[in-house]
């Protein structure tokens, strides 16, 4: 709020304000005042110094800034009625109005006192003669919040702060931002000022330990409406009403509509605007003290009639019935959808989702009304077919042999347009039935998309095995004579039939697992077939020695040339290696092995060994758990 030159002319020599000030009190504005600065320890009031009567009824309307400090802001400001006098005041909790009897105090109280009884958050409560205690029976009403938005008020804002008492029903109303917060029924004249009606009322506010900036203005608020039925539509006329908030009585007003259009009146003449658009209004007020309003700017929105379409216009039942709202508005926002199906269904929102469930033809309607009021309608036919139902069959089949794929149409009244297979290779064939070969055996996925003559779709999925049996015999290897082998074949696949050729000193031929005890060298072949007559084989060469025994060479030659390079143990009937050593003439050990996969390539340290005779010795367990070793020398020929 301030004094500054009104839009419409200039203001009339400053008019001398009925406030006295007492303490750190000090005039900002014209209206407003400063209660206390942001300061420990101080306070500060502002009286009328005019008496009023309480038998009379008065609503005042103030403007209330309780600083930007949260935590440690205090302690808060009074509206307060008293007999006293205009010099009162004090510092610190009681918010200049302890002490003050006989009295009527309405506080914002910003610190918690404990010894007080205060709440933990910002409240509002009505006492008398000066006394703050909230258990004390001079507590007349509250304390509550001091809004009903939040329990915080020191939040840099101001507060439309409204004393409204009828002196007939002998009832006080506090209200906040508009917001009832308090209410107290009582004869006040008679029960707090011992029925002398003529009382001075103000302001007083205090800091203690904590402190916050603390102000009031008489209020002086510009504002304005529009009435229930007002549309801003392009053509419409706008009827503009005030609705500004002030202390004292509005003398003059200032409206500038933001097209070049101003006016004077409480009330403008309606309004009717040139074109869609958007209007910066403006409404500027002064009070019978002579003091005037900031200027109030906003927006006005001058809308355009919208252009109301949806779409699609044929939907297929089986999938959900979607429906999209098209419309558009050059100015102004779209806010309201109304939707009739014409079946006695409606709905209301931007993009519904239709309710049909039967084929047909249904006439849609659609209106659109904007946030301005601005109303626009469509109706059009909406197409709902019927949607196929299809079916995808295969069998399975051998890896390398084509998949027969069939799309079956389980609604025949659907005439289905087109057909097309997905694979997963990302592979697609446009048919109703097609022939498919896939890379690599297991368990496949392939969906069938079919398409109606009305654009409806429909998929199904089926899954296929391509059987890769991909069977290993085994590695080949080598027993003693009469030693248990067990065979192991491995294949992929379900319900596999094994057959083993030769069957000669095998367990049982026709699993995969048999038991063999040779006297001779053998190639066993295995056969497998799976359920669906795949067929795969793998051979296995197993060598039989006489043994258990170590057999060991007498000479090698690590040349490199492919030819005897590698001096090693061979020990049939030997699974469990306990050691296979080698050592110099000297007998420094120049090879060790736990393995029989083990060998010495003829190196020392990484450098070739020298030519000339070494020591082996082996040990070993065989495989009826005896225990034995062999020992003897092997020439390294260079």
């Amino acid at each position: 709020m301030s004094c500054i030159l009104f839009l419409y002319g200039s203001v009339p020599a400053q008019l001398q304000q009925p406030y006295i000030l007492n303490g750190a009190a000090t005039q900002r504005t014209c209206n407003c005042y400063v209660l206390t600065e942001d300061v420990r320890n101080t306070s500060g009031t502002v009286w009328n110094k005019n008496k009023i009567d309480l038998t009379q009824s008065f609503n005042y309307v103030f403007d209330v800034n309780l600083g930007c400090k949260d935590g440690n802001g205090a302690d808060g400001i009074g509206f307060i009625l008293q007999t006293q006098g205009t010099n009162l005041g004090a510092t610190g909790q009681g918010l200049g109005f302890d002490g003050i009897s006989p009295s009527l105090g309405i506080l914002i109280d910003t610190w918690q006192n404990r010894d007080e009884n205060d709440p933990p958050w910002d409240h509002l409560a009505i006492q008398m003669n000066g006394e703050s205690d909230h258990q004390q029976p001079q507590n007349l009403a509250g304390p509550v919040t001091v809004t009903a938005a939040s329990e915080n008020i020191e939040d840099c804002n101001w507060h439309l702060f409204r004393i409204k008492w009828d002196a007939t029903a002998k009832t006080l109303e506090v209200s906040v931002d508009g917001e009832v917060r308090l209410t107290l029924q009582k004869d006040i004249v008679q029960d707090i000022f011992g029925n002398d009606p003529l009382v001075y009322w103000g302001f007083a506010g205090s800091t203690g330990g904590s402190s916050n900036v603390q102000q009031f203005c008489a209020a002086l608020r510009p504002a304005y409406a529009f009435d229930g039925g007002q549309i801003l539509c392009d053509g419409t006329p706008v009827k503009f009403l005030d609705n500004s908030s002030s202390f004292g009585v509005i003398t003059r007003r200032h409206w500038d509509l933001g097209d070049g259009t101003i006016s004077s009146d409480a009330q403008p003449a309606p309004h009717l605007y040139a074109a869609p658009g958007l209007y910066d209004v403006k409404l500027v007020i002064e009070d019978n003290s002579g003091c005037i309003s900031d200027t109030l700017k906003s927006t006005v929105t001058i809308g355009s009639y919208p252009v109301a379409d949806f779409k699609p216009e044929q939907l297929c039942l089986g999938e959900p019935l979607q429906m999209k709202d098209a419309s558009a508005v050059s100015v102004g926002t779209l806010q309201t959808w109304r939707w009739n199906w014409g079946n006695g269904q409606t709905a209301a929102v931007q993009h519904p989702v239709a309710p049909y469930t039967a084929p047909g033809s249904y006439n849609v309607e659609l209106e659109v009304v904007s946030k301005e009021g601005c109303a626009s309608k469509v109706s059009k036919p909406l197409q709902v077919f019927a949607s196929p139902d299809v079916s995808a069959t295969a069998r399975n089949v051998c890896i390398g042999e084509a998949v027969e794929f069939k799309g079956i149409n389980e609604t025949p009244a659907v005439n289905i347009a087109q057909w097309y297979w997905a694979f997963e290779a990302g592979d697609t064939l446009r048919s109703q039935n097609v022939s498919y070969t896939y890379s690599a055996g297991g368990k496949h996925t392939a969906r069938l998309h079919a398409v109606s003559s009305d654009g409806c779709a429909a998929t199904a999925d089926t899954s296929v095995a391509v059987i890769d049996l991909q069977l290993f015999a085994g590695r080949d290897t080598m027993v003693a004579k009469g030693q248990p082998l067990q065979l192991n074949a491995k294949a992929n696949g379900e319900g596999l039939h094994y057959s083993w050729q030769p069957a000669t000193g095998l367990t049982n031929p026709n699993i995969a697992d048999p038991v063999a005890r040779l006297e001779k060298d053998q190639v066993f072949r295995v056969t497998v077939s799976s359920p669906e007559g795949c067929r795969d084989e793998d051979d296995i060469a197993v060598k039989a020695y006489t043994g258990p025994e170590f057999y060991v060479p007498t000479a090698f030659t690590p040349n490199n040339d492919g030819l005897n390079d590698r001096f090693r143990v061979v020990a049939p009937g030997v699974p469990q290696l306990d050691f296979f050593r080698v050592w110099d003439r000297w007998g420094r050990e120049i090879f060790s092995a736990r393995s029989l996969e083990q060998y010495w390539d003829g190196t020392l340290n990484g450098r070739p060994a020298a030519a000339g005779t070494y020591v082996w010795m082996v040990q070993g367990v065989d495989y009826e758990g005896r225990r034995f070793s062999h020992q003897g020398t092997v020439t390294l020929i260079r």
